[in-house]
This record gives structure tokens, C-alpha cells and sequence, in this order.
């Protein structure tokens, strides 16, 4: 994910703030969620655009038609919109990068978003050698923004394997981020959170056990790693995304990828409010959703 933060010009709209966010990656029939927050400390008017997707531009040309009309905006008022661009990019953004930008390109600079490809059907990653496996990445679409993930098939190809697997029969979509904290991990993948049921959250499983996988690899912010229980060979579905730098883990959980982009969705799922654990987890009080989880092609280095 990217924040961008734009000061409108006062003389043409007033003294509002502006901030957006969107994605840094596309792929075409994927969600793009994108956020917007207007707010100003004295009574403005805005052009209605600006709460609209047409108020996003790619390469300089609006997303859609922008409609006259004037926004007004009480003194202290905040207003907070969402959008899936996705539709719109699809009949607008060509080639392997493009340039977003939101309010005319009058509060700050565009932003580039990289176009990746969905990995096609027919699959089988659970027959993949390693080296096949690398060219794959995982993007995650939540509720909170996004995120990019690269595989590490070359430190724990069983693990690689079947997280491809589980995000490619979409088995993650819909499952929350159940555990988190903003100095450990969140750790999410578990499919009873589809359910009401949240003393059995935690506790299901996948269609298989991996076998450990330990390595040298540390758990450090980003890095991607299995849950289990007491058992070394019992990871199945959940897996973990460190928040902080946790040694003690090392050696005792596979590591498996590690996150490429979306820092800002990991820091905003990371600290979501809700009820204390023993262990010092949260459980959320709001959902933390995994909206969708796609195997992507790597870009060609």
C-alpha cells in the first residue's frame, strides 16, 4: 500500500486536507481498494468529484466522468470514502506500470502502480519443483489495504507449496486475522473465523500437515511463517506475519516468504483494538479480513 497526503490549493478549494490510499499493484479482476479522508478545520466547498472514483486519474485522465456540482464541507468535518477501482482500471490502465493520482494532480505528485498478472488456472503447486515455485508471489487483499508477498521455496518448499495452494483454491478468502500485536505478529488463515464460533478460533485446520521446515532465517517485521501446535509437523493453514523482530521463535517455525509491499496494512492490522489475551495477543474487536488471496506471477528482475 502507499498513503499520499495532498494539501489542495487554497485559492482554488479552500484549506482542506486530503489523504488517500491505494495499492501499489493491480491485477485485473482483483478488488483495488482505495480510501479517501477530506477534512477541514473551517467551512469549505469542494467540487463533487472529489468524492467520487472519477476524482482518481490514471496517467492524467479522469477515471470516468466528473459531474458539476459543489461539496460542502462543515467546519471540522471529516469525511471518509471508499472505493474499488477495480472495475474503472480495467477499461483504463494498459501496460506493465501506470501513474495514479487522485484531485487533479493539484495536492501532490501521482503514484506508481505496477501491473502483475494472476497465475492461470490449472495449477498444481503441490507437484512444483523449487525453482518453479520462485516465480510466484501472493497478493493479499484485506479490509485494511493490501499486501505482497514473495515465496522462499529454496528455505521451506513444503510450506511454499501449500500456502500457494490454499491461496490459489481460495481457501483464506474470507478468514480474519484472529490474533494480532503491533510489536509480535498477526496470525490469521484460520477457517473457523469464518464462523461466530471464536473460542473454536485458532483451532482449525487445513486439508493437510506440513512437515517443520527450520531454518536460519529470522523472525524479523514481514517475514512470513507457519503456526502449529505442540507437534513440529503439525502446520496446516495459519500462518503469521511478523509485526516485530521475535528470536526466540527461530529455529522452532518455518519460515517461508517475506512481505514486498504493504507495510501500512501490516502496522494497521497489527493494531487493531480489541480484548487482551493472556499472552498479550488481541483479539480484534472489528474484523480483520482477508478478502481475497491470489497467486500472482513474479515480475521479471
Amino acid at each position: 500500500m502507499i498513503i499520499a497526503t495532498l494539501a489542495l490549493a487554497a485559492a482554488l478549494y479552500g484549506e482542506p486536507t486530503v489523504k488517500w490510499t491505494a495499492p501499489h499493484t493491480y491485477i485485473k479482476g482483483v478488488e483495488f481498494p482505495v480510501k479517501i479522508e477530506l477534512s477541514t478545520s473551517t467551512a469549505d466547498e469542494l467540487p463533487v468529484w472529489m468524492a467520487e472514483p472519477s476524482g482518481f486519474s490514471v496517467n492524467g485522465k479522469p477515471l470516468g466522468k466528473r459531474e458539476s456540482g459543489k461539496l460542502h464541507l462543515a467546519a471540522g468535518a471529516k469525511l471518509s470514502l471508499e472505493f474499488d477501482l477495480a472495475p474503472l482500471l480495467a477499461e483504463s490502465a494498459a501496460g506493465k506500470e501506470f501513474k495514479l493520482g487522485f484531485g487533479d494532480g493539484k495536492g501532490g505528485e501521482d503514484v506508481a502502480v505496477s501491473m502483475m498478472e494472476a497465475a492461470p488456472a490449472n495449477l498444481d503447486f503441490m507437484k512444483m519443483e523449487p525453482a518453479e515455485l520462485a516465480n510466484y508471489q501472493v497478493l493479499m487483499v484485506t479490509n485494511r489495504g493490501t499486501m505482497r508477498f514473495e515465496m522462499w521455496p529454496d528455505v521451506a518448499p513444503g510450506h511454499v507449496r501449500n500456502f500457494l495452494d490454499l491461496c490459489y483454491t481460495k481457501f483464506y478468502d474470507s478468514t480474519q486475522f484472529h490474533r494480532v500485536k503491533s510489536d509480535f505478529m498477526i496470525q490469521g488463515g484460520d477457517p473457523n473465523t469464518k464462523t461466530d464460533n471464536q473460542a473454536s478460533w485458532g483451532m482449525g485446520n487445513g486439508p493437510r500437515m506440513v512437515k517443520a521446515e527450520f531454518s536460519k532465517k529470522h523472525h524479523e517485521r514481514g517475514v512470513l511463517s507457519m503456526a502449529r501446535s505442540q507437534d513440529e509437523n503439525s502446520a496446516s493453514c495459519q500462518f503469521f506475519v511478523m509485526t516485530g523482530t521475535a528470536a526466540f521463535l527461530d529455529g522452532k517455525y518455518s519460515t517461508f516468504g517475506k512481505l514486498l509491499d504493504g507495510d501500512d496494512t501490516l502496522a494497521a492490522i497489527g493494531t487493531a483494538k480489541g480484548a487482551v489475551g493472556a499472552d498479550g495477543t488481541i483479539r480484534p474487536k472489528e474484523p480483520q479480513k482477508i478478502l481475497s488471496a491470489v497467486v500472482i506471477r513474479a515480475p521479471a528482475k
